[in-house]
């Protein structure tokens, strides 16, 4: 009877036992979800002395950690509009993206700005990259 007990005993211990570490194991293989970590926005040039209108080009550069990331992004603008949904697969630690605005009439002088919104798979927004404008 004891020795049926002590057996009893130490299959229920390797029971318990074997059911963490197959957790354990579970927890290892699940893949990491790749993510935006970071967004950052440029515009060239950052001022503007010249003809109407400017032309201006601006960089945003979306960072994932565990690449290859999905993204959906957007670009807005200061003037309050918003370009289309975007999508993208970045395969490396960043991927930059352009849009450029021709903006101002003559004698205009204005700041305008634009950045860069990631919707998807999370969401995460650039500074907003300003550019000082000075028609002639």
């Amino acid at each position: 009877m004891k020795s049926l007990r002590c057996l009893l005993v130490v299959l229920m211990a390797m029971a318990l036992m074997g059911g963490d570490a197959i957790a354990q194991e579970k927890r290892q293989i699940k893949p990491k979800m790749g993510h935006v970590t970071k967004v950052v926005t440029v515009v060239n040039p950052k001022s503007w002395n010249g003809r109407a209108p400017a032309h201006l080009r601006f960089t945003g550069t979306i960072f994932v950690a565990n690449p290859p990331v999905d993204v959906e992004y957007t670009w807005i603008r200061s003037d309050g509009a918003q370009g289309g949904v975007q999508h993208a697969t970045i395969r490396s630690a960043g991927q930059g993206f352009d849009d450029t605005w021709d903006v101002g009439a003559a004698k205009q002088k204005m700041r305008v700005w634009e950045r860069l919104q990631v919707i998807s798979p999370n969401k995460a927004s650039s500074n907003p990259a300003i550019a000082t404008v000075n028609c002639k």
